[in-house]
């Protein structure tokens, strides 16, 4: 009984993220729309300490580039629980995913200090 009862409470901790501590990320959804190939995509925001991102529409156009972008760790979330990823191998760039929810990336557009 006991086995159970601590594989239960380990299980809730890794479902539950354990960590609670990332720092929350500004996402807004449709900010503006730009248009490729003909079909209008909207483009969302993601904002933190005074770095702004914008959604990459085109990782749908161009997926064996983006493809050979690493996710690296992660450094925060949004307020609806998605996970904000670091890309290893650019600076400018991170991503969102979640359960459910497909990598998305955004690129660095302004960053204040």
């Amino acid at each position: 009984m006991k086995c159970h009862f601590l594989i239960l409470l380990i299980s809730l901790l890794l479902i539950s993220g354990c960590n609670n501590s990332f720092p929350i990320y500004k996402l807004e959804e449709s900010v503006s729309i730009t248009v490729i190939d003909s079909t209008e995509i909207a483009l969302s925001k993601l904002s933190y300490n005074g770095k702004t991102y914008i959604s990459e529409p085109e990782q749908h156009i161009n997926p064996d580039y983006y493809s050979k972008l690493e996710i690296g760790k992660q450094i925060g979330k949004t307020e609806d629980g998605l996970k904000v990823h670091q890309v290893k191998n650019d600076e400018n760039r991170v991503v969102i995913k979640g359960f459910m929810y497909p990598a998305y990336f955004y690129k660095l557009v302004t960053a204040t200090k």
